[in-house]
């Protein structure tokens, strides 16, 4: 890339306002009334109002009044005597005698726009001044918010608007706005709070300050947040100045880059360990072939800053990370690592497949390890955590927007015929597993599937534990407990259970005439509840026609299974195979009842 500098030439751009020929349109019916003309030029009105008496000196020193006085059209934001003396305040200096003309030049023309642009012409986003005292001679921008009014980089307010001139307009302003540097850009813009903390905690403030020239890349707010997820971090506060000053310079480029000069092609930055991939080619411009420059050419004093969508990290295309590897480097997965290492299944996280893992903190397996009345991993064994972690994990990569309620099939198969056990998913104020564990932090990615941090260890639930999890059958459990039921259904079995769900078991209690579970005893539950549950883990292909005998040895079910599953004639299967490890649930929308 080729940068030139340019020195400024204000007498050659008094000139170029001096040589503005006014032309006027001819009338072509001298019957039409003409507008009366508008008098007072800018200066005109700065000079006629007493509040302006400082900003009238200060073009007087500055020799800005000649160029104001040109046809224009001009925006001028005017700061009041009373902006101006908070300034002198801010730069510890008595007045205007204390400042050069060199020095009030670009500062004015900071508040200068090439442009007449009224109050409902003035758009959020930055625009262009004409303080062109840059590397290249490029306006310096300025950002405008219309946040309960105009505002100017973030500070100065538009108390006044539209006073008209002949040759422009004035908005009147509450503060002197200083021509800003890359750094200040950052500051002054919401949007970049992240990147400000960054800098600010890698020290690098009085660097990106120096005359530069830089280019710097600035990754937004969301792009930092992105990050904060990919690492499993919460926040700058998680990182070390170490960890971020790598990262910060690997986004600043040494020149005055205009996009206009943007092209393909590897740049160094500064951090010299790692150059950015540049792709120009195509519709837009892409860093490391993942971040995109979604706005260009916000020029500040010192350099330049595009925007861009995506944290770069130097090394990050070099080598991709798998699971394991994201699980490694994490000091928080340390738990889970080390349980990972004694199952022998850090080789497959770390392999070719696809897949999405729950991963449960280092605080998750310390409240597993309480609850269990053990002191940690090397107190459970091979076979227990195989299985405890395999049911953390799903054969597919689903990222967080694609997760939808419902039963998902997981790699543990420490069922009967080893079928793979469900895990329930709610979302409910987030994503929730099997009603109690919480996802923390979505979307890590990685080579080889997508991680999601959890808040507790997933243990692979039974047929009873299915039911306790799933808020559709309150009353079943109730029943089953009530029944002193909930022991033998947690045993080895395996079961089939066809659950009535609790609109079923409402429309029970109306045909009986109760109110709930407590109207009914333990002796009248105990005959219906066994009437719903077979010997076995019959899934869903394995159902067939025909009577069935059920744990209520004096009843069999009568299955026809010609237009989906029906039992008794008027009993639909409505969700099938919910894999447990001791057996396996079918729903069903109507209470059996036995004869």
């Amino acid at each position: 890339m080729n940068f030139r500098n340019y020195k400024f030439s204000l007498g050659l751009f008094l000139l170029m306002i001096a040589a503005i020929v006014n032309v006027s349109c001819e009338d072509d019916d001298d019957d039409m009334p003409k507008p009366m003309p508008m008098e007072e030029n800018i200066v005109d009105i700065v000079v006629g109002n007493s509040d302006f008496s400082i900003l009238a000196a200060a073009l007087t020193k500055a020799d800005l009044v000649s160029a104001l006085n040109g046809a224009g059209p001009f925006t001028v934001f005017g700061p009041t005597n009373a902006a101006f003396e908070q300034l002198f305040t801010d730069l510890g200096v008595s007045g205007l005698d204390d400042l050069s003309a060199e020095a009030l030049t670009p500062i004015l023309l900071y508040h200068v726009l090439g442009i007449q642009a009224k109050s409902s012409d003035l758009s959020e986003g930055y625009v262009e001044t004409l303080s062109t005292f840059t590397p290249g001679d490029f306006g310096i921008n300025l950002l405008i918010t219309l946040d309960s009014g105009v505002q100017l980089n973030s500070s100065s307010n538009v108390t006044t608007a539209d006073v008209m001139a002949s040759n422009g307009v004035i908005h009147i302003i509450d503060e002197v706005i200083l021509p800003p540097d890359v750094v200040d850009i950052a500051i002054a813009n919401a949007s970049f709070s992240h990147l400000v903390d960054a800098v600010i905690k890698a020290d690098l403030v009085d660097a990106l300050k120096a005359d530069g020239p830089f280019t710097i890349f600035a990754p937004t707010d969301e792009a930092f947040e992105a990050l904060f997820t990919e690492l499993g971090v919460s926040g700058i506060e998680d990182l070390s100045a170490e960890d971020l000053i790598p990262i910060l310079t690997y986004h600043v480029v040494a020149g005055n880059v205009r996009a206009a000069d943007v092209s393909t092609g590897s740049v160094p930055t500064l951090n010299t360990e790692a150059d950015i991939e540049i792709d120009a080619d195509g519709s837009g411009v892409i860093l490391n072939g993942s971040s995109n420059v979604i706005a260009t050419d916000v020029q500040g004093t010192n350099g330049v800053v595009h925007v861009i969508d995506k944290v770069l990290i130097p090394g990050a295309d070099e080598e991709p990370q798998s699971i394991a590897d994201i699980a490694s480097a994490n000091a928080d997965f340390t738990s889970l690592v080390a349980a990972l290492a004694k199952a022998e299944l850090v080789e497959t996280m770390d392999g070719e497949g696809t897949f999405t893992v729950f991963a449960p903190t280092n605080q998750a397996f310390q409240d597993l390890f309480d609850n269990l009345g053990v002191s940690g991993i090397d107190e459970l064994s091979k076979e227990t955590l195989t299985q405890v972690l395999l049911y953390h994990v799903l054969g597919t990569k689903v990222m967080s927007g694609d997760i939808s309620p419902g039963y998902v099939e997981t790699l543990a198969t420490n069922s009967p015929d080893m079928d793979p056990v469900s895990l329930q998913i709610a979302l409910d104020n987030g994503v929730k597993l099997n009603k109690e564990t919480m996802v923390t932090t979505a979307d890590i990615e990685a080579f080889n599937g997508v991680i999601h941090i959890i808040d507790k260890v997933l243990l692979p639930p039974n047929v009873v534990d299915i039911a306790i999890a799933n808020d559709s059958f309150e009353h079943l459990v109730a029943a089953v407990v009530k029944a002193d039921l909930a022991g033998t259904l947690s045993g080895d079995g395996p079961f089939t259970i066809f659950a009535p769900t609790d609109a079923a078991f409402e429309a029970l209690f109306e045909a009986l005439g109760v109110n709930g579970i407590d109207d009914l005893s333990a002796e009248t539950l105990t005959p219906i509840l066994l009437y719903h549950v077979v010997s076995g883990n019959v899934r869903a292909d394995q159902v067939s026609t025909g009577m069935v005998p059920t744990l209520n040895e004096s009843n069999m079910l009568d299955i026809d299974t010609s237009s989906g599953v029906t039992i008794n004639g008027d009993t639909n299967v409505t969700a099938t195979d919910i894999q447990g490890t001791n057996g396996v649930i079918h729903v069903i929308d109507k209470v059996l009842l036995p004869e």
